[in-house]
C-alpha cells in the first residue's frame, strides 16, 4: 500500500510538477510511489538510447534512495506511449497496480499539457481509474505552461521545501539543458501560486475527483 501515487510520462516530471508536495508528504510520514511510463531515452538524439535510459534510471534510483520512495518503470518508448499502451494492455497493468497499492491520492499530468506523452498518460490514468472504480482523490499538475484548464485549483504551500525541490531537479544531470530551461518558469509559477495561497511558494493542482 502507498499513500501517494505519482504517475508520469518521464523521469523527473513529478519533481518538476510537484517536487515540493512530495517532500512535504514524505516529511509528514506519508509513503510515495512513482510510476514512470518511459525512460525518456530520446532526450539526446546524438547518444544511444540505451545509454540515456540507463542514465535516467540511475538518476531516478539515486532520488529514490535520497527520498526513501519507490519507483516503477513501465519501459514504454518515449513518444509512442499511446500506441504501445494499446498493444501492451498498459491500462490493465496500471489498474492492477492501483488495486495493489490502494493509494489515497493519485497525481498525474493535466490533460491540458502541451506534451503529447503527458496527455497520453493522463488518459491512460483516467481509463485505469474507471476500471477499478477508484474512490480516492485524483489531482493533476503542470510541467509545461498550460491554458484552458477548468477544474478547481488546489494550492499546496511548499515554502519550506522549495529550495530542496530545485536541488532535486538538478539531480537529473543528464537533462540539465531541459531542467535549467525550466528553472525560471518553476520559480515564477511557485511565486505566483504562493501569492494566490498567501504564502511565498506554492504548487498548483487541479482536482479532478
Amino acid at each position: 500500500m502507498t499513500d501517494i501515487l505519482c504517475i508520469v510520462a518521464h523521469p523527473d516530471d513529478e519533481v518538476v510538477g510537484m517536487g515540493g508536495t512530495i517532500l512535504k508528504c514524505l516529511e509528514e510520514g506519508k509513503s510515495v510511489t512513482t510510476i514512470i511510463f518511459s525512460y525518456g531515452e530520446k532526450s539526446h538524439p546524438h547518444i544511444k538510447e540505451k545509454i540515456i535510459a540507463r542514465t535516467r534510471v540511475g538518476e531516478t534510483k539515486k532520488l529514490d534512495e535520497m527520498l526513501n520512495r519507490g519507483s516503477i518503470f513501465f519501459g514504454l518508448t518515449e513518444g509512442k506511449i499511446t500506441e504501445e499502451a494499446e498493444t501492451l494492455d498498459v491500462t490493465k497493468k496500471l489498474a492492477n497496480l492501483i488495486k495493489k497499492h490502494k493509494p489515497k491520492k493519485i497525481f498525474t499530468h493535466t490533460s491540458s499539457d502541451p506534451h503529447r506523452d503527458h496527455r497520453a498518460v493522463n488518459k491512460i490514468v483516467e481509463d485505469a481509474l474507471k476500471q477499478v472504480a477508484y474512490k480516492g482523490e485524483l489531482l493533476t499538475f503542470e510541467v509545461w505552461n498550460i491554458t484552458g484548464e477548468s477544474s478547481p485549483a488546489v494550492y499546496v504551500d511548499i515554502t519550506p521545501y522549495f529550495r530542496k525541490k530545485l536541488a532535486l531537479m538538478r539531480i537529473y544531470e543528464s537533462q540539465r539543458h531541459f531542467i535549467y530551461a525550466l528553472i525560471v518558469p518553476v520559480i515564477t509559477r511557485a511565486r505566483l501560486y504562493g501569492r494566490k495561497n498567501n504564502c511565498r511558494y506554492a504548487e498548483k493542482f487541479y482536482k479532478i475527483k
